[in-house]
């Protein structure tokens, strides 16, 4: 016997066996749905066609690490496994023979098996192309290279990788759980890979360490626009390459080091030695000693005595166990790596260590490991005895089942509840340690890992021990539980989303220290309770069906089991059910009846059934909001508020009005109790049911010129919980919502569908984002809204006593009193004393506060108590940006400037007149070290300060390029505010992460990029790109002459010049005035940069030093290349006459986080390569070109070169 006929047995054994073709048709399947279902539109959409070659080729990959990694452990991992499980190694090695011909028969015939199995994968997707339901405008010409290159790039390295280490586990440890156990340790390496991804300069370090690639691929494609992510074909280059020839490299050690030391000994020990027989021999006076009285005890006692030794018995087993202490050990280990590696989060910046903090990075460990560990000894528990042949014994001990399944199922439970605690344990050590000893917070831990964790996981333990006494077969319970939880994944795109459907789906929510778990714990609780209800059900039913003896068909199962339905089993079955039906009833009550329940795909419909019954009204003539007066009542503690007062509405057009159409907010808690205009006429209410749209007719038009008041009086009711997307916005302490829930006037195209796939799909024609610069109308409407232009503002707003309401405007009065229900109530009344944008919001939390008057301006930020790390940072950067834009841009238009802090279900924070509401997580947790992190905290304060210049002084139509005006000149007067904070070195990192997330948007684009001056509410133009081209653009033209620019154009169009025409500034407005201040050799950048599409190659080749006298020569070899590119991404060449800067950088001094530049000098650069040399006075260390990256460099990373 050869290795040859090794490998002929097992690719024969392979061949023959059920399972392989089970295996090939699951992912046939899943393959073929995923791209034939609503699966495929959240990796395609738009104008990313859903058989491009990057979406097919991230979804082959996702396919395999999804299913194809359990089908390598269970087809590579068993390959010798089997021999010694199955008791047939000592027939194998009693033949000649060798150990290399043993292992390559066995290795080959099971990777071939393996590949050819894996082939389902681009078959499955190719069939799903061919199916005649799918939509053509989606789809590119039929390619085979789109889906069997991903085969040979992807999916074959990685089972070559992946199967040879699973195989080498299998041969060297004999145990499948073992094998299991090494797929943990891929996924704790794909996962560590991803904690670093977050931060730029470790990406590549990720993408390395990725077994599987899916990072390396990622990383390598990053900046791919949609032309590439529709075209071009993923190859194994740069790092992608090197990644898969490290893991190759890695996968051959282990197979080397398989055969040195795999032993053909069936009973080596982990030694290699042979284990000896130490059982003890008795004497002959013990063999004589008389046998102790055995008390024979049955009944209740005795079996609850036996249940309580029986759990014990199973903790320990299960604690234990190599494979549970390793993989426990290793997730709490992942968890401390991301608890002392706490940057990554926006900007790169770091959080305080607080509880939900821990409990987030927490979260691998208790919400991944932990279920995995449940699938794995669920599953060995219910074959425990049988494993080690005991189970003839055990089974007919006087037991009944439900103590046997009950106390493994207990038994596993506390050994979750340990876990659970160490994790408590090292989270409240991990805040000590980084100086957070004051923020633990242990309700907080027990709460979310008690109450949520381990709830969630006794849970779908039941689930499991259920699926595995049901199939009787070990790796196919597993198999069933695994594609059980695949597959509540993907019920929603089924439409399957409400919570009486989706198997525990319950949810502790988002814990804020404002607010704590609040509104989320009651349908968490009922969510619980019925599904635990549920799946105690099934537990009841393994009980019966429990296998005893050899009797293991499933009809003589149910015979038996009759008799094991006993009446104290029948009586829990039926209060068991009885609490399912009662609180799935009390469920569905609340979400079904109190609400109008409605899953995605129906909601869309609702969207396009509003679009296409009211859009005849969209063009109609309609009043404008002047004045606003209202009367706000909060009940924190209930979520509700009432809302009572009027409206003055202008007819500022040239028409007559005759119809007067209002808009209500389409909630089911909303209760319009009154609305009434001021002239005679009648409501038609025939849209009010399914829209909440009314339309008022005018006996009498409305004439141009003339004003009538609209009253209304609202109650906002909270009532009950729905089955998701529960409201934010009114809670019980930091209450936030904006003017969305008041009436508006007219058609309101916010409610419209944007998604071109979406409005297909419900017979609507695609649809601009936004309107083009010269439309008319949009030229007449602001951002704001198309029902006012600036209003004159007045709020009154009462809510509980211990709690501080705040609105836009100045505080006229502060009083208590008494509601209407008899309690104490506290009241605020705020107005504006100059008219203000239609964009307001109320505010309500338990605050306190910190003041500052600043040269007239009264400072002032309400925080919640213990939140007060960042505060000066804050105050600072409200003084710093005051004094820069008032400087520069004109004067504040306020005598007061508030920010107001709300909890952290929303993470950002909004500018309104004299207000900034404030997310809790967007700053006042921030953990900033000067030395080496971008203070965010100041930063995002000075970007909300700007929009009080720009959003507030001067509002943008409503046309395409507006948030340019806003949110890019926002961004950039932030970006100026730190220019001036930090030295030039540090405002690298600032820009380094505006044009790493521009670049990153352009591959999330689906529809079509525009230029700066076109953008279409696309964040990473307007914010990130429209700021990184205008600081580049002062540094080329000046600050001052930029700064001019700006001053200009705010004084042409601020909103007491745009009262007067009625006309709202565009992007080609502020080009304009850029224009006029740019010397003539430089207006070609504008041209480049905001009204195109303009990307740069930059590398630098290679750099040598060459010491003259006491100074160094430093000789730069640079490659450069200017592209245009189109909406889509293709690129035209364009000719280079740019000068760009040039940096040599000084060794980093010891204990400083930045390098300091030697030299940083213009160049002009002419040509794709040149040479240049500069003279330093210090010997440097690297060398450049655009070292701070000014330019859009699509790879920014090779800019700079150490020198040789």
């Amino acid at each position: 016997m050869n290795w040859l006929s090794i490998f002929r047995f097992e690719f024969r054994y392979r061949r023959n066996r059920p399972a392989t073709y089970l295996y090939f048709a699951i992912l046939l399947g899943i393959s073929f749905a995923a791209v034939t279902t609503d699966m495929i539109d959240g990796m395609a959409g738009g104008a990313i066609k859903e058989n491009g070659t990057r979406t097919i080729a991230t979804l082959s990959l996702f396919l395999y690490l999804m299913m194809g990694v359990l089908m390598t452990s269970a087809i590579m991992g068993v390959a010798v496994v089997r021999d010694f499980e199955h008791r047939t190694d000592s027939l194998f090695f009693t033949k000649p023979i060798k150990r290399w011909e043993y292992l390559t028969g066995r290795y080959l015939g099971a990777l071939t098996i393996l590949l050819l199995t894996l082939t389902a994968i681009p078959l499955g997707l190719m069939i799903g192309e061919w199916m005649p339901w799918r939509d053509a405008d989606r789809l590119l010409p039929f390619r085979a290279a789109t889906y069997w290159q991903p085969y040979l790039v992807l999916i074959v390295p990685n089972a070559l990788i992946v199967g040879s280490i699973f195989f080498a586990v299998g041969a060297l440890s004999r145990k499948m759980l073992v094998v299991f156990t090494q797929g943990m340790a891929f996924l704790m390496l794909y996962l560590l890979s991803g904690t670093l991804m977050a931060q730029i300069d470790r990406r590549e370090t990720a993408a390395l360490l990725d077994i599987f690639g899916m990072r390396a691929m990622s990383f390598t494609t990053q900046y791919w626009s949609i032309a590439q992510q529709n075209n071009q074909l993923i190859t194994l280059t740069d790092t992608f390459l090197y990644n898969r020839l490290i893991w190759l490299g890695v996968a051959l050690l282990v197979m080397a080091a398989t055969y040195y030391f795999f032993s053909y000994e069936h009973s080596a020990g982990p030694s290699g030695k042979r284990r000896t027989d130490k059982t003890p021999v008795l004497s002959a006076a013990a063999l004589r000693r008389p046998l102790p009285r055995v008390s024979r005890q049955f009944g209740t006692l005795a079996w609850l005595s036996s249940l309580r030794s029986q759990t014990v018995f199973y903790a320990r087993v299960v604690l234990r166990d190599l494979p549970f202490l390793a993989l426990s050990i290793g997730g709490l280990c992942m968890f401390l790596f991301r608890a002392f590696d706490d940057a990554g989060g926006w900007y790169g910046s770091r959080t305080l260590p607080t509880t939900y903090v821990m409990l987030s990075k927490m979260s691998i460990f208790t919400g991944l490991f932990l279920m995995i560990l449940m699938v794995l000894y669920v599953g060995d528990l219910v074959w425990k005895e049988r494993d080690v042949r005991i189970s003839q014994i055990s089974d007919a001990l006087p037991v009944p089942n439900w103590v046997s399944l009950l106390s493994k199922y207990l038994g596993l439970g506390l050994a979750f509840a340990l876990m659970l605690t160490i994790a408590i344990g090292l989270g409240a050590l991990m805040q000590t340690i980084k100086g957070g000893a004051s923020l633990i917070e242990w309700s907080v831990y027990v709460t979310d890992l008690y109450a949520g964790t381990l709830t969630g996981l006794l849970i779908f333990m039941l689930l499991g021990f259920f699926v595995h006494v049901l199939v009787n077969n070990k790796f196919a319970g597993h198999a069933i539980v695994v594609l059980f939880f695949i597959s509540l994944g993907l019920l929603s795109y089924l439409g399957i989303e409400h919570r009486l459907l989706l198997f525990d789906s319950a949810s502790m929510g988002t814990y804020s220290d404002m607010n704590g778990f609040g509104h989320y714990v009651s349908p968490f609780s009922w969510t619980t309770l019925y599904w635990a209800a549920f799946a105690s059900l099934l537990f009841a039913g393994a009980v019966v069906l429990s296998v005893r003896g050899s009797e293991e068909l499933f009809k003589l199962r149910l015979r038996i089991g009759r008799h094991q339905l006993t009446r104290p089993i029948l009586t829990v079955a039926m209060a068991l059910l009885i609490v399912f039906v009662s609180s799935g009833s009390y469920i569905y009550y609340n979400t079904n009846v109190l609400h109008d329940y409605q899953n995605s795909k129906k909601n869309e419909a609702e969207l396009a059934r509003y679009e296409t019954t009211l859009k005849k009204f969209a063009s109609l003539p309609q009043p404008r909001i002047t004045d606003i007066d209202v009367d706000v009542e909060l009940y924190p503690d209930v979520r509700d508020f009432s809302a009572k007062g009027h409206y003055w509405l202008k007819n500022k057009t040239t028409q007559p009005i005759r119809q007067i159409h209002l808009q209500t907010y389409p909630a089911d808690e909303m209760q319009v109790k009154q609305l009434s205009l001021s002239r005679p006429g009648r409501f038609d209410d025939r849209y009010v049911h399914d829209f909440d749209y009314r339309i008022y007719q005018l006996d009498q038009p409305l004439q141009p010129g003339d004003s009538l008041q609209l009253a209304f009086d609202l109650l906002y009711h909270t009532n009950g919980f729905k089955n998701g997307r529960e409201n934010v916005d009114i809670v019980q302490n930091g209450t936030f919502f904006t003017n969305q829930y008041f009436p508006g006037i007219g058609y309101d195209e916010h409610y419209e569908l944007g998604s071109d796939d979406k409005r297909k799909d419900n017979g609507l024609k695609p649809k601009e984002r936004m309107r083009a610069q010269n439309d008319p109308i949009g030229l007449r409407q602001s951002v704001m809204g198309d029902d006012a232009d600036d209003v004159r503002f007045a709020m009154t707003i009462g809510t509980t006593p211990d709690q501080v309401a705040i609105a836009p405007g100045y505080l006229q009065k502060e009083w208590t009193g008494k509601g209407t229900d008899g309690k104490p109530r506290r009241f605020f009344s705020y107005r504006m004393d100059a008219p203000m944008a239609n964009f307001y919001s109320v505010v309500s939390a338990r605050y306190a506060v910190k003041k500052e008057t600043y040269k007239g301006v009264n400072l002032e930020i309400y925080y919640h108590p213990g939140h007060t790390r960042n505060l000066d940072r804050m105050m600072k950067a409200m003084q710093s940006s005051l004094d820069y834009y008032q400087q520069n841009y004109g004067p504040y238009q306020h005598r007061q400037l508030r920010i107001m802090e709300f909890p952290r279900y929303r993470g950002y924070a909004q500018s309104f007149a004299n207000t900034i509401p404030f997310g809790e997580d967007m700053g006042f947790v921030a953990n900033i070290d000067d030395a080496k992190d971008i203070d965010m905290p100041f930063f995002v304060t000075a970007h909300e300060t700007a929009h009080q210049w720009w959003g507030h002084q001067v509002t943008e139509a409503d046309v395409k390029g507006g948030a340019m005006l806003s949110e890019s000149l926002a961004e950039y007067s932030a970006l100026m505010v730190m220019k001036h904070h930090y030295p030039k070195e540090r405002m690298q990192e600032f820009l380094s992460y505006e044009l790493d997330y521009y670049l990153s948007g352009r591959r999330g684009e689906s529809k079509k990029e525009q230029p700066l001056s076109q953008t279409e509410h696309q964040s990473y133009i307007h914010y990130n790109k429209g700021a990184h081209v205008l600081y580049a653009l002062q540094d080329q033209i000046g600050e001052d002459k930029l700064n001019q620019a700006l001053r200009t154009y705010r004084d042409k169009w601020n909103v007491s010049q745009v009262a007067k025409t009625g006309v709202y500034p565009t992007a080609a407005d502020l080009t304009a005035e850029l224009r006029a201040v740019t010397p003539d050799s430089l207006r070609g950048l504008i041209d480049d940069w905001i009204d195109a599409i303009t990307l740069y190659e930059l590398k630098t080749d290679k750099v040598t030093v060459k010491p003259v006298g006491k100074q160094f020569d430093v000789t730069m070899t640079i490659s450069a290349e200017k592209v245009r590119a189109d909406s889509l991404g293709n690129e035209t060449p364009r000719p280079l006459n740019e000068w760009m800067w040039v940096g040599v950088y000084a060794p980093k001094a010891k204990g400083s986080h930045t390098e300091k530049l030697l030299y940083y000098q213009r160049q002009h650069i002419t040509k794709p390569k040149q040479t240049i040399t500069v003279r330093v006075d210090q010997k440097p260390d690297r060398a450049g070109i655009d070292p701070l990256n000014l330019l859009i460099d699509r790879h920014p990373r090779d800019n700079v070169k150490t020198i040789e």
